[in-house]
């Protein structure tokens, strides 16, 4: 298998529907992305890139290329292709959002995308390569955050990392995952209630899942929170104050496991209220259900 055409001509930048305004390609481009359909995403930035008149416009573009070609990986991936052909396809999307980075250096997204499909590549070359770059995927999202201390996203991704990795040999901490992952939620929910997006349904599962870790019971969360919030206080930057954010959150008087289940039976029942479910809800559904089996 080869990579799917649509990326080439977008890295050659073929000109395509340059007569449609940029917005609408933009446009375009999310509601095929959220359709779970990269190939058209594609498509669509593949004009936009045509129709961009700004560096912050070609910026706009090139991390959507970037998260699109994560996708397409992905999609690749489930289709049983080979490690030569992901590996291109996530080196592609970094290099996508190297160049969002270099038309735009204060826009977070183009460092968001740059350490997902860095991510993807570790994965796809195994265990070890993913721990070996997990320092380098935090100091990308380190300058996400630095740039835009709301960029949800970050710290969810953030809140990932420092639950897989291992606390003994590298940055791992159960407690700052937690706190990370609260912090993504409440920015997610204040995004929203201003329209800005829909609601992700994994932000909760995984706070499930880094609640299931850690395992404090209530009055260790009681006691713990206080200390918490002290830290909060004399944090310096957004990754501390991240790290500390569940001092000052406003969370449920349950223990970890309790308000685990809660976020996975809430998380079921939403993806189950969904009309059409596309082929990542149903992933997601199928991972709270097993997070909950396990409980």
């Amino acid at each position: 298998m080869k990579i799917r055409s649509v990326l080439v001509s977008v890295l050659v930048l073929v000109p395509a529907i340059v007569w449609a305004q940029f917005d609408d390609l933009i446009a375009r481009a999310d509601a095929t992305y959220e359709a779970e359909n990269p190939t058209a995403s594609l498509e669509a930035l593949d004009g936009a890139l045509a129709a961009a008149a700004t560096d912050a416009e070609r910026a706009e573009t090139y991390w959507r290329i970037a998260r699109a070609t994560l996708m397409e990986g992905d999609q690749t991936n489930d289709a049983g292709a080979d490690e030569d052909e992901l590996l291109a396809i996530f080196t592609l999307g970094q290099d996508f959002a190297d160049r969002a980075i270099a038309a735009d250096a204060r826009n977070p997204a183009g460092y968001y995308w740059k350490s997902a499909n860095l991510g993807r590549w570790g994965e796809t070359r195994g265990v070890v390569n993913s721990l070996f770059l997990a320092d380098d995927m935090r100091d990308i999202l380190v300058e996400a955050i630095t740039i835009d201390p709301e960029y949800s996203d970050a710290y969810y991704v953030l809140g990932i990392l420092y639950a897989s990795v291992p606390g003994a040999i590298s940055f791992g901490d159960t407690e700052y995952a937690v706190s990370l992952a609260r912090r993504s939620i409440d920015l997610l929910e204040e995004e929203v209630a201003a329209g800005e997006r829909d609601l992700v349904d994994a932000y909760y599962i995984e706070l499930a899942s880094h609640l299931i870790d850690r395992g404090w019971n209530t009055r260790r969360r009681t006691r713990e929170l206080s200390r918490i919030a002290s830290r909060y206080q004399s944090a310096a930057d957004p990754l501390e104050l991240g790290f500390y954010y569940e001092g000052v959150a406003r969370i449920p008087n349950l223990d970890d496991e309790t308000e685990a289940r809660r976020l996975l039976e809430e998380t079921i029942a939403r993806i189950d209220a969904k009309r059409d479910l596309l082929p990542g809800d149903v992933r997601r559904r199928a991972e709270a259900q097993e997070l909950l089996a396990a409980l």
